[in-house]
């Protein structure tokens, strides 16, 4: 919660009286400076060069170069020009240069060479390319503007410690830049305080490095209460549960919170879900209310059976769950499969693999219902294929 303090300063008015010979003295006292027409402004000269600049030499938009003109300030066009240059000589396209000049216009008053030069063979020595580089910080342009022996290099040595491989280091940096911005090493910190393994630590950094950039005091008020919640700090669930409570806001976890309430779960079986299977608040309403529907009324198991297995909620509806229901279905019916929800839950979410093996070899004699199987997954995986063919 921010807190925002206002002050307010109270002037007293005073009227002074003075008659026609006092108020020419007290004219006469005035200094020239007051009475004399101000001259033109020197700076309203310097910010129209600046803006032809940004317009002419960095090709931003008349709007956008008046923008930055208010941020940076040059007399002559030696230093940002280069800056250009040496951009220019990097592989960098002159579209990726004006958006990089926009967001980080405070570069072209910098020295190549001495600024920019030492963090681009950086870089490069982690082996990232020049075409790669240049998308990197055209999609980050503040990376430039980073202290390499400050902020940089420090980042970057407990990515690699903490994912124990330069090449997985550089790999999070290429997939999200912006992770040099804020305090990981706070938050990695934090973490280990509370008893997370570092293994379970890189696999939040790796998995949701976007995650990781909150404010200390934030990240620790979050890690805090998913302690509270009863999610053991050494199991992986316990930074999957962080990540649960930082993508759903207050709003949407109450939803979700509610929507398993009107399918009979109580408060305390929630917080019980969420301890032990923390992808059960990640997913989705809609998936959330299709999966209890599924359960409860299409297998005809007890809401609170689900809720004491919330790893269902790990499953497709669509992809694993309705092809496999044809097939447990018709194992009840015969005798082949004990009427237990425990043991019926497993196969649900079992390796297709494993599925097979325990369920498919007993139905030798009813290939009809092996066609019927493979044929509902051959559909999913031709739906999917549509979706994505749709999507790119």
């Amino acid at each position: 919660m921010f807190y925002f303090i206002s002050k307010t300063l109270l002037h007293g008015r005073y009227t002074i009286t003075a008659s026609p010979t006092q108020k020419l003295c007290l004219l006469q006292k005035l200094p020239f400076s007051l009475l004399s027409p101000k001259p033109i402004s020197a700076n309203a000269n310097q910010q129209t060069t600046v803006v032809s600049y940004l317009i002419n030499s960095c090709e931003l938009s008349p709007k956008s170069a008046l923008l930055v003109s208010k941020k940076v300030h040059f007399e002559t066009p030696e230093k940002p020009n280069l800056v250009l240059s040496f951009l220019k000589n990097h592989g960098f396209s002159q579209t990726q240069i004006s958006k990089i000049i926009e967001k980080a216009p405070r570069l072209l008053l910098c020295k190549p060479e001495k600024t920019l030069l030492p963090k681009f063979e950086f870089f490069h020595s982690l082996g990232i390319s020049s075409s790669d580089l240049a998308t990197l910080i055209y999609t980050s342009p503040r990376l430039l503007t980073l202290g390499l022996k400050s902020k940089i290099v420090p980042i970057f040595n407990v990515l690699e410690e903490l994912l124990k491989s330069k090449d997985e280091a550089t790999a999070a940096i290429k997939r999200l830049p912006s992770i040099f911005y804020n305090n990981i090493e706070g938050t990695v910190a934090t973490l280990r305080g509370h008893g997370v393994p570092d293994a379970n630590i890189a696999l939040f950094i790796r998995k949701w490095p976007q995650l990781s950039m909150s404010s200390s005091g934030q990240f620790n008020q979050i890690v805090e209460v998913v302690k509270e919640m009863g999610v053991n700090p050494m199991r992986s669930q316990f930074v999957i549960a962080i990540v649960a409570l930082k993508a759903n806001r207050k709003a949407l976890w109450e939803k979700k919170v509610n929507l398993y309430k009107s399918w009979g779960w109580s408060q305390e079986q929630i917080i019980a879900a969420f301890a032990k299977f923390p992808w059960c608040m990640i997913a989705s309403e809609g998936k959330i209310s299709a999966l209890m529907d599924f359960f409860v009324n299409k297998m005809g198991w007890e809401a609170s059976a689900v809720a004491e297995r919330p790893f269902l909620f790990s499953g497709s509806l669509e992809k694993r769950y309705l092809p496999r229901a044809s097939v447990i279905q018709f194992m009840l019916s015969k005798g082949l499969l004990e009427q237990k929800v425990s043991m019926v839950a497993r196969l649900f979410v079992c390796p297709e693999k494993n599925f097979m093996q325990k369920c498919l070899t007993s139905l030798k004699d009813e290939p009809q219902l092996l066609k019927l199987y493979t044929d509902k997954l051959d559909l999913c995986k031709v739906t999917e294929a549509s979706i994505s063919l749709k999507s790119s």
